[in-house]
């Protein structure tokens, strides 16, 4: 039979169903104003709790929490913040700190409002009685799918401090990455920036004026001179037009993306992509391999496990491909058998699979897998850096170039056309 679960027992692997969610606003028996959510049966129950609890309500209303809106910038949209709130709450839990309890402790660190009321509402979702992961999908615009994933994987397997570490270990490289990426591009960006300053003053000021003594002397102009000033007429004359353009083409393109089929083909397309699709297939392989490695190591069966990662990895193709694998360990299936057939998952991948079957390993050798295919990615990600840098500077520099050389070109034949 199995138990129900109580407001700080996120293991709890029992059924699911769905329950309406409440929110309410209320007087505590201390006179302190509350508000928050909570799941039960019916707006009855839900009171009867809130009165288990020592809250009066005042109001009480059914639906998920409110969204909270504004343009405060919130820390925990920070992609600096997350990381340090998810370590903070693996170390809480390892050390045996009840949820509710690592909830508080953390929230009353935090100083930014927005950001504690975010975790004010998982504290009172979680004692309502709620699981951790249905809090987090509850703010959506804070923490993103993977997040929720995670939790959801270790609040089933039982080992949310692991899933927390494991999660917090993702965040970091995460940020640790784009820092880097940052720090690449800032030198080149700056450079892009002067650069395209600089054509503007040409095409601003200094061509037309050339433009205006060639015509009045009536001579033949090189061809890159004729190239420019056609690309600073189109410029001139249809400017509008072309914002229009590229404005509608964002807006389709957004559009499309957000529809499955757009999805797919953004997906094929990236894993297709020299240098990108090598780093986009990776990093989607390596959250598959280190949240799989999670569920396995908390006993989930196999064919739960890959349901719940499908939608980890963020990529539609491979999620398909994790999906049909599922369906033939159903039919029977080894897990390497049913990975085996997809050209997405590489052989050495599927050969470790296979290892760890046949040695009772294999939650350990798909977290060593995750971790070969992080440090490849770094360097890759490196490699591609530092060919970014050089290859920017080259394209505007060759810009450059071309609108100095059409300027010079007839300049120097001035005296010959004079003449």
């Amino acid at each position: 039979m199995n138990r129900r679960p109580d407001r700080t027992d996120y293991s709890w692997t029992g059924p699911k169903r769905t329950v309406p969610t409440f929110r309410y606003t209320g007087i505590s028996r201390a006179g302190v104003s509350r508000k928050g959510t909570l799941e039960a049966d019916t707006p009855v129950l839900a009171r009867r709790k809130l009165h288990e609890e020592g809250i009066f309500p005042l109001t009480l209303k059914e639906g998920p929490p409110e969204r909270k809106g504004g343009f405060l910038p919130s820390l925990l949209r920070r992609a600096d913040f997350l990381p340090l709130l998810t370590r903070q709450l693996a170390t809480l839990l390892g050390a045996g700190v009840p949820l509710v309890g690592a909830l508080q402790s953390v929230a009353t660190q935090v100083d930014d409002p927005v950001s504690r009321q975010v975790l004010v509402d998982l504290l009172e979702a979680v004692r309502g009685g709620a699981p951790l992961a249905r809090a987090v999908e509850t703010h959506p615009e804070t923490f993103p799918n993977l997040y929720a994933s995670m939790v959801r994987a270790g609040e089933e397997s039982g080992t949310l401090p692991l899933s927390l570490t494991r999660l917090a270990d993702h965040l970091e490289e995460q940020a640790r990455t784009r820092n880097r990426v940052r720090s690449a591009l800032t030198y080149p960006l700056l450079m892009a920036i002067v650069a395209a300053l600089v054509v503007v003053f040409l095409l601003t000021f200094v061509v037309p004026k050339i433009v205006g003594i060639f015509s009045h002397l009536g001579a033949a102009l090189p061809l890159p001179t004729r190239i420019l000033i056609g690309v600073t007429d189109v410029l001139a004359a249809s400017w509008w037009a072309l914002l229009l353009l590229a404005a509608g083409a964002v807006l389709g393109t957004r559009r499309y993306l957000a529809t499955e089929r757009g999805r797919k083909a953004r997906d094929t397309l990236l894993l297709r992509l020299p240098l990108v699709g090598r780093l986009e297939h990776l990093s989607a392989l390596s959250r598959f391999a280190r949240t799989l490695s999670t569920l396995i190591s908390g006993g989930i069966p196999v064919d739960r496990a890959l349901r719940i990662v499908a939608p980890v990895v963020g990529n539609v193709v491979l999620s398909e491909r994790i999906t049909a694998s599922a369906d033939r360990v159903v039919e029977g299936a080894t897990l390497s058998e049913s990975l085996r057939p997809h050209p997405e998952i590489p052989p050495t991948l599927v050969q470790m699979v296979a290892v760890g079957e046949e040695s009772g390993a294999l939650g350990d050798l798909l977290y060593r897998a995750a971790d070969a295919m992080d440090e490849e990615t770094n360097a890759r990600l490196s490699r591609l850096l530092s060919l970014l840098e050089p290859l920017i500077i080259l394209v505007m520099g060759t810009v450059v170039a071309f609108i100095v050389v059409s300027v010079l070109l007839p300049l120097l034949d001035i005296s010959q056309i004079v003449r």
